[in-house]
């Protein structure tokens, strides 16, 4: 009967933190190849008349493979001197280029080698991505996204494609944080004459969304959002991850810093941290909005912080100092910008943040103990594990924090029967072996000792009078590290009376954040179209800071 309670609790939990968590999804469908007529051209122009009639022959039936794509070429060439300025040459144009790409591609890449003598694909350069290096590519007008606010693309020369990498890919070798179901990057077809010459080209457009094409620098079509779509759907499309918090024991194998994209030493990093049963799927809309400007995709990269939200917040944040460190490590022969980093924070995740720029040490345990760790008779394991988790400085690679609806303070959701029913029910992992254990309990205050005995989990972590918390609050933040704060109201415009429903306003404020901003939004202020814009404008604030 106990055990129908607890799970019975749990499910009703998880339905308040759905719906106050924003945890929506996307939608994600591949639409079968359109067929499109030939476009209609009305023009004068000589040239682009006789693209336009090129582009219609070459979808006639009774025409060679060779004859097809020869016809393609000279649409594409005719087209693109005018395909700048002119919608019409532009349309003749993508349309040549898109047709190309489907001729060459039912032959396989590899064994376009028969028609070198008409065009050439080009496999290498500067912002060139090989098609035969992904395993399978998408036109991007072939992937329908619904639920997301808008989607990000532009126009441009080019037809937009997405690369598919498997996690195993020789093109992701050297990446430490390619995600289990691999990586899809956007990729735009463009077909350039070099003395003649037709050159087919795939440009990575994270890398540089414009081309050089006759002395002129000129946009390229893109497409954002179908990358990333086909990333969520293959990670399993849900910002909500019960199992994770009830089952950190076996999901702690899995957690890390992952990549939405391949490296890039000219960019900075942002690093999102998700909260409470949560997974990085919940940063979907933020993504996405922030891909709809141009100069962030210029200058940042972004990548996500993969935990079991029902490890203490302690140890997470361990996990995320490992993770920055194994990353640091693998680029620090091109780590320009690894001093930069820029992270962002909900809900639990922005308590997570907040250690990582707080001063950990003797000031930290003598909260818990009048026993110096040196005195504790425990294992050189268990000491060094001790010692990740409270001794500790704010990283130097870390320039700004936006924390978002979190409670710096508790939240009285935590006093809530239900949670208290589902705190007892997460599985966490013995970090420490039972005589350790047993020492460091030995150790502790009498009114602190109850919080470090099972379950000592994030729920019971959460609770607005927790002396984890209080501790948390009397540890110096950073002065040289700026942060933001981010919080929902509702939309009742009732602050600083206002609660978003789960955090109330008192716990997510702090007083010394250099901005803090109110959206009329419930727990899932990082989904809120007025949330994002206040992120990307803490970005482009970031980017001015000459000091740093």
């Amino acid at each position: 009967m106990h055990r129908k309670l607890s799970i019975q609790a749990v499910a009703a939990m998880a339905a308040v933190m759905a719906f106050q968590s924003g945890c929506s999804t996307i939608g994600v469908r591949i639409q079968s190849p359109p067929r499109n007529p030939p476009p209609t051209v009305r023009s004068s122009a000589p040239d682009l008349v006789q693209a336009a009639r090129q582009l219609r022959e070459a979808d006639e039936n009774h025409i060679t493979q060779s004859e097809r794509i020869r016809r393609l070429v000279q649409a594409a060439r005719l087209s693109l001197p005018a395909a700048g300025n002119n919608i019409a040459a532009r349309t003749v144009y993508n349309a040549a280029v898109g047709r190309l790409v489907g001729s060459l591609e039912k032959k396989h890449f590899e064994r376009a080698s028969e028609f070198q003598e008409t065009v050439e694909i080009v496999r290498s350069g500067s912002g060139v991505l090989d098609p035969e290096s992904c395993d399978s590519m998408l036109a991007a007008d072939r992937v329908r996204i619904s639920g997301l606010h808008g989607r990000s693309v532009q126009e441009g020369l080019g037809v937009p494609y997405v690369f598919n990498y498997s996690a195993g890919s020789p093109a992701l070798a050297g990446q430490p944080g390619v995600p289990r179901a691999g990586m899809s990057v956007p990729a735009t077809a463009v077909l350039t004459f070099d003395e003649g010459r037709a050159r087919l080209s795939f440009r990575a457009t994270l890398t540089d969304d414009r081309i050089s094409i006759g002395g002129r620098r000129r946009q390229l079509a893109a497409d954002f959002s179908a990358p990333m779509a086909l990333m969520v759907a293959r990670t399993g499309n849900r910002a909500l991850d019960i199992p994770a918090m009830f089952l950190s024991r076996q999901r702690l194998g899995g957690s890390g810093l992952f990549q939405f994209q391949p490296y890039d030493p000219d960019k900075i990093p942002v690093v999102f941290v998700h909260g409470l049963l949560s997974r990085p799927a919940a940063w979907t809309q933020a993504l996405n909005g922030l891909l709809a400007d141009p100069e962030i995709r210029r200058k940042y990269q972004f990548w996500f912080f993969l935990y079991p939200t029902g490890l203490p917040v302690w140890k997470s944040a361990a996990l995320l100092r490992s993770e920055l460190d194994r990353y640091q490590e693998a680029f620090e022969k091109d780590g320009r910008n690894l001093h930069r980093i820029v992270l962002v924070g909900h809900s639990m995740g922005g308590l997570i943040s907040s250690l990582i720029i707080r001063q950990g040490g003797d000031e930290l345990w003598r909260q818990f103990s009048a026993t110096g760790v040196d005195e504790i008779p425990m294992s050189r394991e268990a000491r060094q594990t001790l010692e990740r988790l409270i001794f500790y400085r704010p990283r130097t690679d870390i320039a700004r924090v936006i924390f978002i609806a979190t409670p710096h303070r508790g939240s009285r959701m935590a006093f809530n029967p239900v949670a208290r029913a589902a705190s007892r029910l997460i599985m966490l992992p013995q970090f420490l072996a039972r005589d350790d254990r047993r020492a460091i309990l030995a150790s502790l205050n009498d009114n602190v000792r109850g919080f470090f005995t099972a379950p000592a989990n994030s729920i019971r972590f959460l609770k607005s009078d927790s002396p984890l918390l209080t501790s948390i609050q009397r540890l110096p933040l950073s002065r040289k590290i700026p942060y933001h704060s981010i919080i929902g109201d509702r939309g009742r415009g009732d602050s600083p009376n206002s609660s978003d429903g789960i955090v109330p306003y008192y716990s997510s404020h702090l007083p010394t954040a250099v901005s803090e901003k109110i959206v009329p939004s419930d727990h899932g202020a990082q989904e809120h179209p007025e949330a994002i814009a206040e992120i990307r404008r803490i970005l482009h604030e970031n980017l001015s800071d000459k000091a740093r």
